[in-house]
């Protein structure tokens, strides 16, 4: 079932509302896990609201990254992401986790998932790859993306960011802020295959979330994959890829209540 969320409304009331109606939802373990080019910093209005509604939230970032830029001279992958949050779950001794992926991040939960399958409570696509196993993100890219991913490669670069408003983002004041955190990512995180279990466990309940504003994108045909698994629920938020920075509050309430 595909539903589409309501126009956005201050996040400070839905923290202050829920919780002074008695309405939150039992306490959950969130690990946001970012995207290409991107880093923790990302979740900057999703988490602090998560967490005033009672949820422990982590926002890890990965090697290369965000605040761990510095470490780009060494040769990282996707392999590298997935161990950077398998590492970041155990040394905090997260149990019981919903593992939110967006964008990129998708391929890196879905590595997670299959070597942490017992701490993982719930798996949350947000505009994110679907990965099947032994697939890798230029497999599912398209066009002027995957023309820029094979010419990274042949020149043995990173590849620059590519420009916000090719995700939807017009509002000035959201590039402003998120344009210049932005940092080349090694090539390879886009060519290594993933390693996904051969099926997605049925026990572990999951959820797609296609941000419309993206478009034409690859993650339409993932909404598709997911809505044809009766194990998934589907939903369309009308707002650009950067969901968590020009809808936070649709973000929040869709996280809040994805199973």
């Amino acid at each position: 079932m595909i539903m589409l969320i309501r126009a956005p409304i201050p996040i400070t009331v839905i923290a202050i509302r829920t919780k002074a109606d008695g309405m939150a939802s039992p306490s959950r373990t969130y690990v946001l896990v970012h995207g290409a080019w991107h880093g923790g910093w990302v979740w900057k209005d999703v988490a602090p609201a998560l967490r005033a509604m009672g949820h422990s939230v982590t926002t890890p970032t990965m090697t290369g990254l965000g605040e761990r830029k510095h470490l780009a001279s060494f040769p990282y992958d996707l392999e590298t992401h997935i161990t950077d949050i398998v590492e970041h779950i155990d040394m905090e001794r997260l149990t019981d986790i919903d593992l939110v992926g967006w964008s990129y991040g998708g391929m890196v939960t879905t590595g997670v998932l299959a070597r942490m399958r017992k701490r993982v409570r719930s798996m949350i696509y947000l505009d994110a790859f679907l990965p099947d196993n032994g697939k890798a993100l230029a497999d599912y890219a398209e066009g002027p993306a995957r023309a820029a991913m094979d010419a990274a490669k042949q020149a043995d670069k990173p590849m620059p960011p590519i420009p916000m408003k090719v995700f939807g983002v017009t509002d000035p004041v959201v590039i402003a802020f998120a344009q210049p955190r932005l940092v080349d990512q090694s090539w390879r995180c886009f060519f290594q295959p993933v390693k996904a279990l051969a099926e997605r466990p049925r026990d572990i309940p999951h959820t797609y979330v296609r941000c419309s504003g993206f478009d034409p994108s690859p993650f339409s045909y993932f909404l598709e994959q997911a809505g044809k698994d009766a194990n998934f629920r589907t939903h369309v938020m009308p707002t650009s890829h950067h969901c968590m920075l020009t809808d936070p509050t649709g973000t929040i309430e869709i996280l809040g209540n994805a199973d």
